[in-house]
């Protein structure tokens, strides 16, 4: 049985912080299966729910034909998938447990990594999809909007 990835208490933080560019300076040169591995712990989880809870913040607005719900699932093998549905209106982002019942406008599907990269912006949403991290079922058109929707910038740019 191999351990438990660690990281220090000063990267966790960082992973926590909300702050695009220390997320993404945090990230870079670490190795994908490392950060997999890790999202995969309880403190992971614990990060990847940090971030849906902080989406209200980030939400810049816009859907006016709402409220429109938008599931995100995160895949965290071997540990269980994270899912939240935001239910998205014109101004405001109520994150909520994935509800069993109740069709979502769209589905986004990805892995834990894929996802904190496009969370910080270190990767945009369609190149996850055109590289097969990304499954998208419903609105296609709403999970474009995404990453405007919650003021994610190009890679590189200001957050």
């Amino acid at each position: 049985m191999t351990a438990e990835p660690t990281f220090s208490p000063e990267r966790v933080a960082v992973l926590r912080s909300g702050a695009l560019p220390e997320i993404r300076a945090a990230l870079a040169g670490l190795p994908r299966e490392e950060l997999a591995a890790w999202l995969a712990t309880p403190e992971g989880e614990a990060v990847l729910r940090a971030a849906f809870e902080r989406m209200p913040e980030r939400y810049t607005g816009g859907i006016t034909d709402g409220p429109r719900t938008a599931r995100w699932e995160v895949a965290r093998p071997p540990a269980g998938t994270v899912a939240y549905d935001l239910v998205l209106t014109e101004d405001t982002c109520d994150v909520r447990e994935a509800a069993a019942s109740g069709a979502p406008a769209v589905t986004l599907a990805l892995d834990a990594v894929s996802f904190v990269e496009m969370a910080s912006a270190s990767a945009q949403g369609m190149d996850l999809l055109l590289k097969g991290r990304l499954r998208i079922e419903g609105d296609v058109q709403l999970a474009i909007r995404m990453e405007s929707l919650f003021g994610l910038a190009e890679p590189g740019e200001p957050g």
